[in-house]
């Protein structure tokens, strides 16, 4: 009777979630009519009752899992396994509500709202995509009136974005090679400083982190103009790197913490300097994480915004220039721009992926070649052992005898 009682609650903790859902959805769709905007009234009503129930029947849900385990053990106490299992089947058969179990609703629920999340995140993308191929002159994916490639021929003649898409190149690749410098420096200070002060030079060296874009824009330009800088690339390069370099300590940090230093002291007792202690053997336990901090180093640097417009001085990047085209409307030509990149994206990932693969495979190739090559030997040398006679030492001629 008692795990009745649990399985009917549980039920109805499922359909209270339903409830709460679907009227958080009405009223979000209400809300969107009112004010213009019934598809993302209908997507926040969702999310709001979705994350509403779950806070809600979330907590009754352990409580009433933390009571049916303690009922179920009452029953094979009293009946024994067998007759328990059978009972609890019956139960749970009794109190389903319309065939879906509360896990089940629950999965729903979550899948449905991760389908959400990524149509989210890229459904902007896509309709970018067919702005990029569409007649009108203003970026607009629906209605799609006609097909056509003139926003891309416009591009590739609009000299002054380009300028800027250079601008953005090179200051990303001089961010890249301070960023990783600092950070590598900053990184095995770090991780080998043995005093007290290593909690404060950690809080210094990662504090830009936590300083607002345009402080550190705006006092990079004063420091720095004083000593007779004015901005421009330079500038722009030296400001970002104050701030991105953190991010590439932290990973290079977080790397470190798995070397073995006992390697550098084998090295340095068998007589390597520490110049080649450095390049040999720390240096390419690190090369993961060169590669990935010089990429995200080079995204931040492209993509910045709030630093960059404060440092840049009469130059300008991609992002600056789309700002200062957002103030007059935008034109397709920039989703023209932003189908290379992607296009551009998708096609390093890809070839990325196909050589890691390859590699991949190389590798398990070989090593099931060395195994092959070992059971080989293996047999050999037990051939060689079954065939010498009795009393003859390994290795010896046959016939041969002590």
């Amino acid at each position: 009777m008692n795990n009745f009682i649990v399985r009917s609650l549980e039920s109805l903790t499922s359909f209270g979630y339903l409830v709460i859902v679907i009227v958080a959805t009405v009223l979000g769709w209400e809300y969107g009519k009112e004010h213009g905007s019934a598809f993302f009234g209908i997507i926040g009503g969702f999310l709001l009752g979705f994350v509403a129930a779950t806070v809600i029947f979330g907590s009754a849900q352990l409580a009433l899992g933390i009571f049916r385990n303690t009922n179920e053990l009452l029953l094979i106490e009293r009946y024994g396994r067998e007759q328990a299992e059978q009972v609890l089947r019956v139960s749970e058969a009794a109190s389903t509500f319309m065939g879906l179990s509360a896990k089940q609703i629950l999965s729903f629920g979550t899948n449905f709202y991760l389908l959400l999340f990524f149509g989210y995140m890229f459904l902007p993308l896509a309709f970018m995509f067919v702005a990029a191929f569409n007649t009108p002159s203003i970026p607009q994916a629906i209605p799609v009136e006609g097909l056509t490639l003139r926003w891309f021929g416009e591009l590739f003649d609009n000299e002054p974005l380009w300028s800027s898409v250079v601008t953005s190149v090179i200051i990303g690749f001089g961010v890249v090679v301070i960023s990783l410098t600092l950070g590598l420096a900053g990184a095995l200070v770090l991780t080998r400083l043995r005093t007290g002060a290593r909690t404060f030079i950690y809080a210094v060296l990662v504090s830009p982190l936590l300083t607002p874009g345009i402080i550190l824009g705006i006092s990079t330009l004063i420091f720095w103009r004083n000593l007779g800088v004015p901005g421009g690339i330079f500038l722009a390069t030296i400001a970002q790197a104050t701030f991105i370099s953190a991010y590439c300590m932290l990973m290079f940090m977080a790397r470190l913490q798995r070397f073995d230093p006992t390697l550098e002291e084998a090295a340095l007792d068998l007589g390597a300097s520490h110049q080649q202690v450095f390049w040999k053997i720390t240096l390419p336990f690190l090369r993961p994480s060169l590669i990935t901090g010089g990429v995200i180093a080079f995204l931040q640097s492209f993509e910045n915004f709030n630093t960059t417009v404060f440092a840049i001085g009469p130059d300008t990047t991609l992002t600056i220039k789309i700002a200062s085209m957002v103030r007059l409307g935008l034109t397709p030509e920039i989703n023209a721009l932003a189908v290379i990149f992607i296009v551009m994206t998708l096609t390093i990932a890809i070839l990325y992926e196909i050589k890691r693969r390859a590699e991949k495979a190389r590798d398990e190739i070989r090593r099931e070649l060395a195994k092959r090559e070992d059971r080989k030997i293996t047999e050999q040398s037990a051939e060689i052992a079954a065939r010498a006679p009795e009393g003859a030492p390994e290795g010896a001629p046959e016939g041969a005898t002590v």
